[in-house]
């Protein structure tokens, strides 16, 4: 496509950011223990003192991965010594830094080299129980370390400490879960984003009104009258759903006990695996007899009951340790094994499978999978449980650049001399781009648009749509080109700036102020209009611009910074949108959109 201005738009090539990812030096602030994992319950691996000289490898959640003295393990990263961009970054997920051609990335990859952002629209409900009142229900003490676990989540989820509330153990009762639930809808506004996170037993039991099993998580009491089902749950979970533009719900616990004829068994170490790390638990607790086992269900997963609340499918992320046939395991030193996967394929180890410049949670729960399967290799008793998703499996939990690929494998068992491998990024389309940023939608937000024209002939038609939202907002309308390489953000432009929208309003683009004629190639453009309740700040892609309009590089780091900016209102990480009542009062403080694609076809 080119303007009628006629400025070439082709000037677009594939471009892949390689670097080597290499190990920052750094020392020690303050003394130090050298851990086995990024938990201030795990193993101490060695005593190190002021000054010790080490090898950075990655900051994740509050907590550098290092080597010293011959040793890879993790110690705090408020007592390194390390850059301010670094140091900044590893108080919420991590950072990178970049010198000339060479690329240094730590941990979970921020945009453009800044840290993520806190936003006030964001919040979490972490609960852990390891300890249930009733002694026959068996302990799991991995739980206590999921609570660190699932913070860091939803810290690399932009969600501010002060957002995230924690209940564990007594406090957790079926009561104190209600109440908690309560209160955080009490706190959410429109647009905003809820991450909430279990880790327990999960249970079964006879629900005599359906006439068959129902799942459910078990609460403090331990007892059938303190459990929360399905859905009930759905039920206190709905009004959170009518208002958040993505709920993300994790249950580290399942719904049965498989072949486990005693719940408490516990594996010590190595015993039956040697790659056991700790002793596993089952996370289930049979509390109902008949329901303990694999039965014919009449019950209905977490997500079906959502749904059967009016909740749309594109809204809701289910996360489940298992399947509701299989047993998911504790271990007592690092936690619930799907959540420790899932933590560290979120924070670094995750890969963009699909070349779209994301990483969406099905690419998580894919790496996490196979951690899984990894852990649990040749075990005698138990198969690898399958983590289980449910929902938006294109729900993007945090944008971040993947230009240079995290290789920590390789970094642990390379010396501090040798550079670790380049990993080349693969070629992206705008297409695939725009496909993911479509997926991040609110599905309440209504966008419809029409063009005037499905085909159009190159060198003769341009381009002509309107667009309608449910709600009122800020219209942006991107590109992606018919040679399957170039992204462009089309609107607002240089030439036209006014892209608000009133609710039920029809805007016709473009203006006359200026036009897209067809020039080629021959193929199909894909269209993305967006409205979103606040405005994007834009102005940091303007630095590549093709007449008026705005070039998005087709790489890695170009599609997480449109991601990024995308995604994010101007006003949501400002202390103005703090409350809930000035969330509630300015619909700026939003981060939710709604948005419609289609295609356009370039024809002779």
């Amino acid at each position: 496509m080119k303007t009628k201005l006629r400025q070439t738009l082709t000037a677009i090539c594939l471009a892949s950011l390689a670097g080597y990812a290499l190990a920052q030096s750094s020392s020690l602030t303050r003394a130090a223990e050298l851990r086995s994992d990024k938990l201030a319950s795990s193993s101490v691996v060695s005593q190190l003192v002021v000054g010790s000289a080490v090898q950075v490898v990655s900051l994740e959640g509050g907590w550098a991965q290092v080597q010293a003295g011959g040793k890879t393990g993790w110690v705090r990263a408020s007592s390194l010594a390390l850059s301010s961009g670094a140091s900044n970054a590893s108080t919420v997920a991590a950072g990178r830094d970049a010198k000339g051609n060479v690329a240094l990335t730590l941990g979970v990859r921020s945009i453009g080299g800044k840290p993520l952002e806190e936003r006030s629209n964001r919040h979490a409900l972490i609960i852990d129980i390891g300890k249930y009142e009733p002694a026959s229900i068996p302990e799991l003490p991995g739980a206590h370390v999921d609570r660190e676990s699932a913070t860091q989540m939803a810290r690399a989820m932009q969600v501010p400490t002060s957002n995230i509330t924690y209940l564990q153990d007594e406090q957790a009762t079926a009561d104190g879960i209600r109440s908690a639930i309560a209160a955080l809808n009490a706190r959410v506004a429109e647009g905003d984003r809820v991450f909430i996170h279990y880790s327990g037993h999960g249970t079964r039991y006879m629900d005599k009104e359906i006439g068959g099993c129902v799942e459910a998580l078990l609460a403090y009491e331990g007892t059938t009258d303190a459990v929360i089902p399905n859905k009930e749950m759905a039920t206190l979970l709905a009004p959170i759903t009518n208002k958040t533009d993505k709920l993300f719900v994790m249950y580290d616990a399942c719904h049965s006990g498989g072949i486990i004829s005693d719940a408490s068994t516990v594996r010590t170490r190595g015993l039956f695996n040697s790659n056991d790390e700790g002793a596993l638990r089952p996370k289930f607790a049979g509390i109902s007899e008949e329901c303990s086992k694999p039965v014919n269900m009449k019950t209905r997963n977490l997500m079906v009951e959502v749904v059967a609340q009016k909740a749309l499918p594109q809204d809701i992320v289910h996360i489940a340790s298992s399947r509701n046939d299989e047993v998911s395991f504790d271990d007592e030193q690092k936690g619930g094994l799907a959540t420790e996967f899932m933590r560290d394929c979120m924070l670094r180890d995750a890969k963009d499978l699909d070349n779209s410049g994301s990483i969406s949670i099905d690419e998580m729960r894919q790496c996490a999978q196979t951690k899984m399967n990894d852990r649990m290799k040749g075990d005698p008793l138990y198969k690898a449980p399958n983590i289980s998703l449910t929902g938006n499996a294109n729900f993007v939990p945090a944008w971040f650049s993947q230009s240079a690929p995290q290789a920590t494998a390789a970094v642990a068992s390379t010396s501090a001399n040798t550079p670790v491998p380049t990993i080349l990024a693969l070629p992206l389309t705008g297409e695939q781009a725009l496909k993911r940023l479509f997926d991040q939608r609110d599905g309440k937000r209504k966008v419809q648009v029409s063009t005037a024209k499905s085909q159009l002939k190159i060198g003769q038609d341009t381009m002509d749509f309107s667009v309608t939202s449910s709600k009122a907002g800020y219209v942006y309308v991107a590109l992606a080109g018919s040679d399957n390489k170039s992204l462009y953000v089309l609107f607002p432009n240089d030439l036209d700036k006014n892209n608000r929208i009133e609710a039920g309003q029809t805007v016709t683009l473009p203006r006359p102020s200026w036009k897209i004629r067809s020039q080629g190639p021959e193929g199909t453009n894909q269209l993305l209009v967006f409205v979103s309740d606040g405005p994007r700040d834009l102005s940091s892609l303007s630095k590549s611009k093709a007449g008026p309009f705005i070039v998005s590089l087709n790489n890695a780091d170009g599609r997480a910074e449109l991601g990024a900016l995308m995604t994010n209102s101007q006003a949501g990480a400002t202390t103005a949108c703090s409350s809930a009542a000035a969330r509630k009062a300015n619909p700026q403080c939003s981060d939710a959109f709604g948005a419609a694609m289609l295609g356009v076809d370039e024809v002779r």
